[in-house]
């Protein structure tokens, strides 16, 4: 089953995150065909839950990408993926108490 959502656009500063001590977040990279599809998140080394978020289209001074951004995560390794989609690739993050991580997710064949 494939998940796609049309959203609109987040503009500069339109996200305000809550993280601090042992609490992170994490930006997942994604290419424009991933634009409204979902992405899963799961620590490292335990089952898919379906904790998603989709990817969206980000405004920022000097132009534009498309990511997911996974808040409230705590500190430790994570995978992403796109959701239900158990053949394609996989990306690591680490999470980082009190900061923001970032992890880059290809195009799925």
């Amino acid at each position: 089953m494939e998940h796609h959502h049309v959203l609109a656009p987040s503009e500069e500063g339109g996200v305000v995150l809550d993280i601090g001590g042992e609490v992170g977040a994490a930006v997942v990279h994604a290419p424009v065909v991933l634009a409204g599809r979902e992405i899963e998140i799961r620590r490292r080394g335990t089952s898919w839950d379906g904790t998603h978020v989709a990817v969206r289209e980000r405004r920022v001074t000097g132009g534009v990408f498309y990511a997911a951004l996974f808040p409230g995560l705590s500190r430790g390794s994570y995978e992403v993926r796109v959701r239900d989609d158990a053949e394609g690739p996989v990306a690591v993050v680490e999470v980082q108490g009190g900061r923001v991580s970032e992890a880059r997710l290809a195009v799925p064949t």
